[in-house]
């Protein structure tokens, strides 16, 4: 699928971009970073425009994005469970409801970039939420445009090692989801044996 999806962003250019970060952002597994830093790559030979490049890239991400929302919050959840099963992301799903109730509008901006892999989890979290859809939305942007610019810039930057700089990339967003996700845990279990204490104590 990687090298098919590398094809198409070849032959149809940003159109081609908007398609596969549209629907990564939805769930599916394609390889949307890798597909950013490549874009910016032929950005670097001049075989692709850069506006385009961010317009149609930053698009596809919202469309996603948005698409997520409305599955969580039209939907049951139920069917958001199937849906996450269909697409492998049932642990990504149980990670992202962690992360968002944690930090509410801060999850959205940093699973855009930061945390990414978390990102369909927590768009689909935040519909079934009723997590007001302006604050999602602009959120969602301004995390999208970041992670837009970032792996495009990158992608500019080294055009002559792109699957180096994917790989250390992907390790690094993954290492980075669960080492918050430890430590959101972690806070939870010291907050309830505090609360465990206390409740002793006042007897």
């Amino acid at each position: 699928m990687s090298d098919a999806a590398m094809a198409f962003l070849a032959d149809y250019g940003a159109f081609a971009l908007f398609a596969i970060l549209a629907l990564g952002s939805l769930g599916v597994p394609l390889p949307s970073s890798l597909a950013l830093l490549v874009a910016g790559s032929l950005v670097a030979r001049d075989q692709l425009d850069l506006v385009s490049i961010f317009a149609w890239g930053i698009a596809g991400a919202v469309l996603g994005d948005q698409v997520g929302y409305l599955i969580g919050r039209l939907g049951s959840e139920g069917l958001a469970e199937r849906l996450a099963d269909r697409l492998h992301m049932a642990d990504t799903l149980s990670h992202a409801r962690t992360v968002t109730v944690r930090w509410g509008a801060i999850s959205v901006f940093l699973t855009r970039w930061l945390l990414s892999p978390l990102g369909p989890g927590v768009n689909i979290v935040a519909g079934m939420m009723a997590y007001p859809w302006s604050r999602f939305t602009v959120w969602g942007v301004f995390g999208e445009a970041v992670w837009v610019f970032q792996y495009v810039g990158l992608g500019i930057l080294f055009s002559r090692s792109i699957l180096a700089v994917a790989d250390i990339l992907g390790d690094l967003a993954w290492f980075l989801v669960f080492a918050v996700v430890a430590g959101l845990l972690g806070l939870k279990i010291l907050y309830e044996r505090r609360i465990g204490s206390a409740s002793l104590q006042s007897h």
